[in-house]
């Protein structure tokens, strides 16, 4: 069992974060600057049976699969402080470097992409800051995209890998590059903030009601599955738009990323987290099996058969 830590005596580093994934804390843990994510109130969320979401586990659970995937993720902690569970997350930015999320990049001017961008927005009903569109057309244009390749198979990393771990948020602001200030250099950045993965505002006995039934449960998993990213106005299924090969750099990354999924591991991930703490849930026996078999439907009956028939085509 992994050990949940007590960060109530820590020390303050005095630094803030932002974010829209629940109140912050900045913290020093062994000398390193870390922060702590508390879970959301539901309250505004219209959610019956759960008082707080479980985003602390969900940013637990995402970084430690992108990590067993071979990606490059910030580290994260599960503990206790002020009586809830939270994640402790270790900030990645040295006191000389910046992140430079996607949101910057994609306001970098430009006067090519200025143009196709209103050649595009003529000729379609564009009206969201996520349109895939729009995405694709940056990743084409943008200098940032031209001058580091790596940054837009991240982006398809990131797509495949949210999709396997129901992660719909990965908005303008949690991906992109870090900047060295004093050598202009520029790198990718770890992926961070994961959060909105693994169904965060489902209580127990919703889970329960699902995993029961097989038609709910696939409705759940594979038929209601949300992207951030729309099409035409619509918001997509990412898990549909990974079957449909119709992008090239998205079925290059199922090539990278299925062989460097390990179930076991990913087993070996969620049998180690505690059910209870200090008589507060952790992770309960429900939300395990469902999580896991979520992960399982989605591996042996739409990733891999993706896989294979890409493989083939190729």
């Amino acid at each position: 069992m992994i050990k949940i830590e007590n960060f109530d005596s820590l020390k303050t580093s005095g630094i803030s974060y932002g974010g829209h994934g629940g109140s912050k804390k900045g913290i020093i843990i062994n000398g390193e600057r870390w922060f702590l994510k508390y879970p959301k109130s539901t309250k505004s969320m219209d959610v019956e049976g759960l008082s707080y979401s479980t985003t602390p586990l969900s940013e637990y659970l995402g970084s430690h699969i992108y990590e067993s995937i071979g990606l490059e993720t910030h580290k994260t902690k599960l503990g206790l402080a002020n009586g809830k569970i939270v994640v402790a997350c270790k900030d990645f930015l040295n006191s000389n470097e910046t992140i430079i999320d996607y949101n910057m990049i994609k306001n970098e001017y430009d006067e090519n992409v200025e143009r196709a961008i209103e050649h595009l927005s003529s000729n379609s009903n564009i009206d969201s800051n996520h349109d895939l569109e729009e995405v694709l057309l940056i990743m084409e244009e943008n200098p940032y995209f031209k001058s580091i390749l790596e940054l837009k198979e991240r982006f398809w990393d990131m797509f495949v890998i949210d999709a396997f771990i129901n992660n719909n948020d990965r908005n303008e602001g949690n991906w992109g590059l870090v900047l060295n200030k004093e050598t202009n250099n520029l790198k990718l950045s770890p992926v961070f903030d994961n959060g909105a993965a693994f169904y965060n505002k489902s209580n127990d006995e919703k889970l329960t009601s699902i995993y029961n039934d097989n038609f709910k449960f696939k409705q759940s998993v594979y038929d209601s599955s949300i992207s951030i990213y729309q099409l035409s106005g619509k918001k997509i299924n990412p898990l549909k738009y990974i079957e449909s090969m119709d992008n090239v750099e998205c079925n290059k990354a199922i090539l990278r990323i299925i062989p460097k999924i390990n179930m076991n591991k990913i087993k070996d991930i969620f049998n180690e987290i505690p059910e209870k703490y200090n008589d507060l849930p952790v992770l309960s026996e429900i939300q395990k099996e469902y999580y896991l078999k979520s992960l399982e439907y989605k591996y042996n009956n739409i990733l891999i058969p993706i896989y294979n028939k890409i493989k083939e085509f190729k």
